[in-house]
């Protein structure tokens, strides 16, 4: 099968991760398929439970003696929500493959799964082991991706597969997400006087917030990324239109830099923080621990695996990206990882999203390539 037959199949079987839509029944029916797709292929295929209902998928080939090689993608993909194609046709037209996760990352996936038939039928070219591992749960917590390193680690290289443009990303950004909250006094909408309004209270917050996002979270930098970015991307406060409302939440993204310590970021935000807002009569502000970090990760520059995908590429230097993923947990892990994918992760989360078949061809072509340079 080609990768473009393999992701349609993919693509017309929803996967939203149960997070963005409490709704969805999760990556179910698109590892049901791979199941068996890959006893068809004679593939060594490996389930792996890892949520209730929510399972992992890998497919090995070995060729003798060798390292061993993972290519990594996930099978989830975010809420179908305002789409403006239809999320599980994977029509084709226009030289491109439509539908939710055709570029994330289902697209990039079947070109890794492309690559392992291939790779199956020329065993004497490459000497180790391939495995395509394909995880749940990318989209959110990362759950997929930690208990395959948890039950199969460690592997010589990894590769993941989000969408780079076929570009070579040695590193990439951390995410760190908490909450503020300025607390108030609920009263009667009807006398409110009464209370302290927490809604009104968030605005001094909000504009030190993003203070402290414009001028002074760049201080962070690594060489070869972008400086360290913050936006607040959601406010959450009140429950009725009568009742002044006692607490607004403010929640906030963080994207770190490697080297940059979550705690002396979220400390050096606090304390600009409230000398900005300063003591305020019937309003609290608290700063929740947060509630998600990511690690970022970077492989050097002149690690072979880096190398060996430039020279492939005809890729000078190797770059960097602002958006985590499943890449950081295999670093943390001491696996040598590089990002390299079809696609462009600007069509990722779209309301139209797409995948050219000129890069399904090409990633195809790319994954077979690397691995017999990697595993000569």
């Amino acid at each position: 099968m080609t990768a473009l037959e393999i992701a349609k199949e993919l693509v017309r079987r929803p996967s939203v991760n149960p997070m963005h839509d409490p709704d969805s029944f999760g990556e179910g029916a698109v590892v049901d398929w791979l199941e068996e797709w890959g006893h068809a292929q004679s593939l060594r295929t490996v389930r792996q439970p890892v949520l209730e209902g929510r399972d992992n998928i890998s497919f090995t080939v070995t060729s003798g003696e060798g390292p061993h090689l993972l290519l990594n993608g996930h099978t989830d993909t975010v809420s179908v929500a305002g789409m403006s194609v239809e999320p599980f046709s994977g029509e084709v037209r226009e030289n491109r493959l439509w539908g939710r996760g055709a570029t994330d990352m289902k697209g990039p996936l079947a070109c890794m799964l492309a690559a392992l038939l291939k790779l199956q039928k020329c065993k004497d070219e490459w000497h180790g082991t391939v495995t395509v591992g394909c995880v749940i749960d990318e989209e959110t917590e990362f759950r997929g991706i930690l208990k395959l390193i948890e039950d199969n680690a460690p592997w010589d290289f990894a590769v993941v597969g989000e969408p780079t443009r076929l570009r070579v990303v040695r590193g990439c950004k951390g995410c760190l997400r908490f909450v503020v909250r300025v607390c108030g006094r609920a009263a009667h909408s009807s006398d409110p006087s009464q209370g302290r309004n927490a809604i009104v209270g968030v605005a001094p917050l909000l504009e030190a917030l993003q203070t402290f996002f414009n001028d002074e979270i760049g201080q962070f930098t690594r060489e070869g990324f972008s400086p360290c970015t913050g936006s607040v991307g959601l406010i959450e406060g009140g429950s009725a239109t009568n009742i002044v409302p006692d607490e607004c939440a403010v929640t906030s993204d963080i994207r770190t830099v490697p080297g940059q310590s979550s705690a002396e970021t979220l400390a050096a935000m606090e304390t600009f923080v409230r000398h900005r807002v300063g003591e305020r009569e019937g309003f609290e502000i608290i700063f929740d621990p947060p509630f998600h970090d990511s690690s970022n990760f970077e492989t050097p520059t002149d690690h072979p695996l880096v190398q060996a995908a430039c020279s492939l590429c005809d890729q000078p230097e190797p770059e960097t990206v602002p958006f985590g993923c499943d890449a950081s947990k295999l670093a943390a892990a001491d696996i040598p990882t590089i990002i390299f994918g079809p696609g462009d992760i600007a069509q990722a989360h779209t309301k139209d999203e797409f995948i050219s078949l000129t890069e399904l061809a090409a990633g195809t072509a790319a994954y077979v390539n690397l691995t017999k340079t990697i595993l000569k």
